[in-house]
């Protein structure tokens, strides 16, 4: 039984051999036509006065140009040149855009940093005092004291104590603290 399908396969194999070489005859062009090719000499004149004389305008206007035939019939068309330079076609059309000289105001100075740290307050013979440090000095201060010749306390309140820096005379707010 196995050599029987051994055989098949083998047949089948032959057969199909045999019809590719059939199809591939049938293919083949017919030997009977030759081609023939026509070339004029020369001496003879192959473009018409007509398109010698569009090429000499193209030539001069730096276009180029298109001849097609149809129908024995010659028509010629002018074109623009082909640009270089890409243009992407699907770029959103853009206003123009007159440069006008912008005016830049000058930035105000950046308010000065508070170099001071709240530490506590203390309120004495009526009157608030509070204790400041800048790391390295501490102090206890009043309304009206000044501190390192930059720094005036112009009024303390309850919840909050009013700086004043001289020089350039922006006043910050500082948080002291609850109300006592």
């Amino acid at each position: 039984m196995q050599k029987l399908k051994d055989n098949l396969v083998w047949v089948g194999l032959a057969l199909t051999l045999l019809l590719v070489v059939f199809v591939e005859l049938q293919d083949e062009p017919d030997n009977d036509m030759t081609e023939v090719v026509v070339v004029a000499p020369d001496h003879v004149q192959t473009q018409s006065e007509q398109t010698q004389q569009i090429q000499k305008q193209a030539v001069q206007t730096q276009e180029t140009f298109v001849v097609t035939q149809a129908d024995n019939n010659s028509r010629f068309t002018l074109r623009k040149k082909i640009i270089d330079v890409p243009v992407d076609l699907f770029a959103l059309p853009q206003a123009k855009q007159e440069s006008q000289p912008i005016a830049v105001a000058p930035r105000p100075p950046a308010p000065p940093v508070n170099p001071y740290t709240y530490v506590g307050k203390l309120i004495e013979d009526g009157e608030m005092r509070v204790f400041l440090t800048n790391g390295r000095e501490n102090y206890v201060v009043r309304a009206g004291d000044t501190l390192e010749k930059v720094w005036q306390v112009k009024a303390i309140h309850s919840t909050e104590m009013i700086l004043l820096n001289l020089p350039t005379q922006t006043q910050i707010r500082v948080e002291i603290g609850a109300v006592l």
